[in-house]
């Protein structure tokens, strides 16, 4: 719930009423109109929607897919990363895929990103620079996010190691 208050402070638009489903454990929006809308990836397109920002939702239906594919992979995998096993899964996989890309859909933030940023916050949090080197990929995309996006959502700034860690064991 927290990253999509987050989400709606970036955007600038009401997060409305937003509560959390106690038997599912899903964010849920109570819009003005009447209309409930359940679910992380609903919910934040449902944000989208209401903003200015409709470069968020990609240019054209492939990016709109790739970005669902996106979001998908946060709920899925991102948020099902409660062990270290499955937290350096999804680090070697995003670092992978941003060895070729700076975004993950496109050549300018998407939703995608946003959200994977605030998935990928609380593992980042917990980092060492040598951890961040090691994913150096995946670390320069998430240092790009925050300084496009932490302070319009209140986030503190995650510190990188600006040169090259030496792994040697003498001079």
């Amino acid at each position: 719930m927290e990253d999509l208050n987050s989400l709606a402070s970036c955007l600038g638009v009401s997060a409305g009423k937003l509560v959390i489903d106690a038997k599912e454990q899903v964010p849920v929006l109570k819009a003005g109109n009447g209309v409930t809308v359940r679910g992380l990836v609903s919910v934040a397109k449902h944000l989208v929607r209401q903003s200015d920002c409709p470069e968020l939702k990609g240019r054209s239906p492939e990016e709109r897919a790739a970005i669902d594919q996106w979001l998908e992979y946060r709920v899925t995998q991102v948020d099902k990363s409660l062990h270290d096993k499955d937290i350096t899964t999804v680090l070697k996989e995003t670092n992978t895929y941003l060895s070729n890309h700076v975004y993950f859909v496109g050549y300018q933030p998407s939703i995608a990103d946003i959200i994977l940023y605030l998935g990928l916050f609380r593992i980042f949090e917990d980092l060492t620079f040598m951890e961040k080197q090691k994913y150096i990929h995946v670390s320069r995309w998430f240092s790009n996010m925050q300084s496009h996006f932490a302070d319009k959502m209140s986030k503190k700034q995650l510190v990188f190691q600006r040169n090259k860690i030496f792994s040697g064991t003498s001079h």
